[in-house]
């Protein structure tokens, strides 16, 4: 096993899961998906793929917690998760900090497939940052090598780390000069769930 792929073996998944379902309602995540709550649903799926799964909560979200901790999964609560996604995201790095890298997904986007996942961990062998597209399209989860650690850990505000993937362009197999320049590694997948969050209630209708 090479050292690179050895690593990705010691990456930890964050699922961002202290929104407040402003727009759904009331609490999106425990809307029932597949018999589950949402958030289960979310996290356990990724768990099949990168087994240190942490799951970043709200700092009142204690019954999530038990609901997630009961199916043997770890969750921690952000004291500043209504400050944004940012301080949400740096929180659940900074409890990870030996890891390898980290696998970044919202915990509304529960229709993706597991083999986007294992696709994007299969590049995480390669590149320090690399994301699903589907339809021409970037979606999640995405990867950051920890390279990109103190980035991450310094994130504030609601925009969590879009302004750091802006930041690197994007690049593919037919763009090697930007993939050596250490650019947005976009793995192409057919899987629209990669691209659907659920904000309202009309997007469990419109689910692939």
């Amino acid at each position: 096993m090479s050292d690179k792929k050895a690593s990705v073996l010691a990456a930890a998944s964050i699922i961002l899961a202290a929104g407040r379902s402003m727009r759904f309602g009331r609490d999106k995540r425990l809307e029932c998906i597949n018999g589950r709550p949402m958030l289960l649903h979310a996290a356990l799926l990724m768990a099949s793929v990168v087994p240190d799964t942490l799951v970043v909560l709200g700092p009142d979200d204690h019954a999530l917690a038990s609901i997630l901790a009961a199916e043997g999964l770890r969750a921690t609560l952000c004291e500043q998760a209504r400050s944004g996604m940012g301080h949400s995201l740096a929180h659940g790095v900074v409890q990870r900090p030996d890891a390898a890298g980290w696998l970044i997904m919202p915990a509304d986007m529960p229709f993706m497939q597991r083999e986007t996942i294992q696709a994007v961990m299969d590049a995480a062998c390669s590149h320090d940052m690399a994301a699903p597209r589907h339809a021409g399209r970037r979606g999640h989860p995405v990867w950051f090598s920890h390279r990109f650690g103190a980035a991450l850990r310094a994130l504030t505000g609601d925009e969590g780390a879009k302004a750091l993937v802006k930041a690197h362009v994007p690049c593919t197999a037919g763009n090697t000069q930007a993939a050596q320049a250490g650019g947005l590694w976009m793995v192409d997948v057919q899987d629209a769930g990669c691209l659907l969050d659920v904000d309202t209630p009309d997007d469990l209708i419109a689910r692939p």
